[in-house]
């Protein structure tokens, strides 16, 4: 699906236009897939390839060149891009411009603070650990580097405790805190079992490991996950380059 010219000019009724990287590659855009579903907007879905190069069509719709990035008609073609703007934005519109009622990013000043500070957790603190063990080649460091990323997600084992055992991060209530980290949590789960023998201890993430359950057997969750198949040839190839994720990777 592509080129800029067959995403520009639209009409104002069209609906929403995400754009993403084939074959549900990438976790960060699958945060606002979710969050699509969830406010049950209607949108196209755009596949851009990046590599080699990124097409000069869509630098001109995001210009770091990163997906997701949302594009819409009803606000003269206008550009969101990074996940977690894209997804504040779209509770926003839900609720203000579409007029539907929601919980998925609360009304409530410090509820939406703390939301905030559980995101900032997970891009600031947990996915440093996340990679850096997973893309760890010293097996001298792995015991060390599992503890540090352990460490990390104690955050959402204690947070779930503090409101009364989940079933989500905050409680009853599906919210962007989770839709922000569970493509991770899928991905984690996947690879750490194939690349490293591991599997997250019950009886350390109990409330955590039936917050995954409970989160992905949503169908926006269910819809938008990459397969493990795909999952696990994605990965081998980012070892084979020794892939820094970012800068995440700090190995």
């Amino acid at each position: 699906m592509g080129g800029y010219q067959s995403t520009a000019g639209t009409d104002p009724s069209s609906p929403l236009q995400f754009f993403i990287l084939p074959n549900k590659a990438c976790p960060y855009a699958q945060r606002t897939h979710i969050t699509l579903i969830e406010l049950n907007i209607d949108f196209s879905l755009n596949e851009v390839t990046l590599t080699p190069t990124k097409p000069d069509w869509y630098l001109k719709i995001n210009p770091r060149g990163k997906v997701p990035a949302i594009r819409i008609p009803k606000f003269d073609n206008q550009v969101v891009y990074e996940s977690a703007i894209c997804d504040e934005f779209l509770c926003d519109f839900s609720r203000t411009t579409l007029q539907n009622d929601h919980d998925l990013m609360p009304t409530v000043p410090m509820l939406r603070s703390k939301i905030r500070l559980c995101n900032d957790h997970c891009d600031n603190v947990f996915a440093k650990t996340q990679f850096t063990f997973l893309m760890n080649k010293d097996d001298d460091k792995d015991q060390e580097l599992k503890n540090d990323m352990e460490n990390a997600l104690l955050y959402y084992e204690d947070l779930l405790t503090q409101n009364g055992g989940g079933p989500y991060l905050f409680g009853e209530n599906f919210t962007i805190a989770d839709v922000h980290i569970i493509p991770f949590i899928q991905r984690l789960v996947v690879t750490m079992r194939y690349f490293k023998n591991y599997e997250l201890p019950s009886e350390k993430f109990p409330n955590f490991l039936n917050w995954i359950e409970a989160c992905s057997e949503r169908e926006s969750v269910k819809n938008t996950i990459l397969s493990e198949e795909d999952m696990i040839n994605n990965y081998k190839r980012f070892f084979e380059m020794n892939y820094k994720f970012g800068g995440l990777n700090k190995n």
